[in-house]
């Protein structure tokens, strides 16, 4: 598979159900061969491809098909969950090719729930809902949440012009966990048409992806599509954050 992305396969999104209903290390090291030899360089070859599928876009996100995948597993030290290992395989690509950069595409693969998906409810915990591609801003830091939060104050007809490409493109922001009161700082901004996007702490936009979707191969490419048509997003976050 490294050699180009010809989709994920039944076997290992059967791997992946399987290790959600056995989530122990006798079981996953009986299995694991279908997670090393399939999904690992699966899920390396998908961001090898879909950071070609963004170059040709214009778009300056790309991955490391090593670095850029996330952890198999689970951290459990500070958890009352002791599950060993999470039940998907996910991946980023940013504009330096961190893995966690400002300014993401997240890929999310992990089998369809019974009884389908939600597209409405992809959720904070993403985790046990289906496989989704989600593209933004999940920040951690105070300052860089600060200064988008300024941007949006700064040009609220810029950030209108954002919301309207992304509402004709058929996004909508993910509803996030946002600040029950106005930050400090934006008081003045409280009961003016940008106060809901100024209470966030992050600006993301996902997808739902159906498995015939995971296991095909033009899978780089709706990825690719929804980062397109997410670029208004990326571009007020980056502007805001090199500004800052």
């Amino acid at each position: 598979m490294m050699d180009g992305f010809t989709g994920f396969t039944p076997e290992g999104l059967a791997f992946l159900r399987g290790l959600a209903a056995h989530n122990d290390r006798d079981w996953f090291n009986e299995n694991r061969a279908v997670y090393d030899d399939q999904l690992k360089p699966g899920l390396a070859a998908l961001i090898i491809a879909t950071s070609k599928a963004m170059a040709a876009r214009g778009l300056p996100l790309a991955g490391d098909p090593k670095s850029s995948q996330f952890r198999l597993h689970r951290d459990t030290r500070f958890s009352k969950d002791k599950r060993p290992y999470k039940a998907h395989v996910s991946g980023t690509l940013t504009r330096d090719g961190q893995r966690m950069s400002p300014g993401m595409v997240y890929i999310h693969i992990e089998p369809e729930p019974v009884g389908g998906i939600d597209p409405l409810a992809l959720p904070d915990e993403p985790h046990g809902h289906g496989p989704f591609a989600a593209v933004g801003f999940y920040l951690d830091e105070r300052a860089d949440i600060d200064a988008i939060r300024a941007a949006i104050a700064r040009d609220p007809a810029g950030w209108a012009r954002v919301e309207s490409a992304l509402a004709r493109a058929g996004l909508r922001l993910d509803p996030g966990t946002p600040a029950k009161r106005m930050p400090r700082g934006f008081e003045v901004q409280a009961g003016t048409p940008i106060e809901a996007a100024i209470k966030r702490t992050r600006w993301i936009v996902s997808r739902p992806l159906g498995e015939a979707e995971v296991l095909a191969s033009d899978l780089p490419d709706v990825v690719a599509g929804l980062a397109a048509d997410a670029r208004p997003l990326l571009d007020f976050g980056w502007t805001a954050l090199d500004r800052a």
